[in-house]
């Protein structure tokens, strides 16, 4: 790479000699810009408040089905609990046996009250279930979630590095801890100045206000979560409020289907976009980072305008490099100064050297001027000729196949574009 930009260097001020007739020349495009400030740019899927809602490590659960915490109850009796967690999505992975063990830890008894008023607040503060509950908040103005925890389930024993790889496709974390005790999510909110107030033991009682309030969910008894003991907390006070997720290493989360390689594709120059195929489907554009099958052929295509013809350019045979499971291949244009250099060069010397050996043919004979003129041609131009086809086979682009995270260490032959 370092030998295509002197390269470069040197041929700029030629090529600007011969292509000045024909308007500007930027030696720079010439050049082959660096890679170090492309990036891979974020995969496409759930909106805005979904992704910031994933960087939340303890969702609250307490709008999820009954069949879905019956769910995850039972899951706690089998081992550490792995999800694949989205920031708007949580789903149970089954298959997924992981080392550990849930034990109880009874705490005081604390009571809150969550209140929401917009879809922001509510992507905010219950995310797992703000696409179900978006069109009750937009009819009825206001969410409520009060909840009384008891103590959490907390887990030990659990090692990351023991998960099967087949099982666990998509585990993103383990669920560390799990508070559990009780709730009501209620619907509605203020109208014409008047509503009601809920006073336990009592009942409702009118006042200044008064409120259209319903309950949505509800699960166990608020009073009974003081009943807890330290072995076991209390059945009427045992349902699903708060996960508290923990991230799954980076090595453990990004692991491909068995016998695949992780491959991102980088183009040398950000402003150019190179397609990844492999026969006629496209497979993404560059930059991008997928799982392949390393014994399929791939290739990358770059459309460059209607006055280049398009660059073409097969990777080498990846098997050869599935030893290393993570790998960057990274394109290397061809240098369109060398290349626009050779042309010129190879034009002008093949006129040169077609003269020379008219002018031979048809002086040397009589002597002369003529032949010596013929002479002096015919073997310049053939240089220049010479020069010419060499820088344009010269400036030919290849790729580099590289480990993930490794320096410049080149591992692939060069290939044609």
């Amino acid at each position: 790479m370092v030998g295509s930009t002197r390269a470069g260097l040197r041929l700029c001020p030629l090529a600007a000699l011969f292509l000045l007739p024909l308007g500007s020349f930027d030696c720079a495009r010439g050049l082959i810009p660096s890679t170090e400030t492309a990036l891979i740019p974020s995969t496409p899927g759930e909106g805005t408040r979904c992704r910031l809602a994933a960087n939340q490590d303890n969702p609250l659960v307490t709008e999820w089905p009954a069949s879905e915490k019956a769910n995850l109850e039972a899951r706690l009796a089998s081992g550490a609990v792995v999800v694949a967690y989205s920031g708007c999505s949580l789903r149970l992975l089954p298959a997924c046996h992981a080392p550990g063990t849930y034990s109880w830890r009874r705490t005081t008894a604390a009571t809150d009250v969550i209140e929401i008023h917009n879809a922001d607040e509510l992507y905010a503060k219950l995310p797992l279930g703000a696409v179900s509950l978006e069109g009750e908040l937009e009819q009825r103005g206001r969410l409520a979630v009060q909840t009384t925890v008891s103590g959490q389930m907390q887990l030990s024993g659990f090692d990351a590095n023991a998960l099967p790889k087949d099982a666990c496709q998509g585990a993103t974390h383990v669920l560390s801890a799990l508070s559990i005790g009780a709730f009501k999510l209620r619907a509605g909110g203020e109208r014409n100045g008047q509503g009601k107030v809920d006073v336990q033991g009592i009942g409702t009682a009118k006042g200044s206000s008064e409120r259209d309030e319903s309950v949505l969910r509800e699960a166990g008894v608020p009073e009974r979560c003081n009943a807890a003991s330290a072995e076991l907390p209390d059945p009427a006070c045992a349902s699903p409020i708060q996960l508290f997720l923990q991230a799954l290493p980076r090595d453990v989360v990004d692991r491909g289907p068995v016998g695949t390689v992780k491959v991102r594709f980088w183009p040398v120059d950000p402003a150019q976009q190179w397609d990844v195929v492999v026969g006629d489907r496209e497979i993404c554009k560059t930059p991008c980072e997928r799982w392949l099958d390393p014994g399929m052929p791939y290739s990358l295509k770059h459309d460059p305008g209607f006055w280049q013809r398009n660059q073409f350019v097969e990777l080498p045979d990846l098997r050869q490099y599935a030893a290393l499971e993570r790998m960057d291949v990274r394109v290397i244009p061809r240098a369109m100064g060398e290349f626009a250099v050779g042309v010129v060069a190879t034009s002008l010397g093949g006129a040169a050297a077609a003269t020379g050996v008219v002018l031979t043919a048809a002086g040397c004979g009589k002597g002369g001027g003529v032949c010596n003129a013929g002479l002096i041609n015919l073997p310049i131009g053939a240089a220049v000729t010479t020069a010419g086809i060499w820088m344009m086979v010269d400036s030919s682009g290849h790729i580099n196949v590289t480990p993930s995270g490794r320096g410049s260490m080149t591992l692939s032959a060069p290939g044609q574009l």
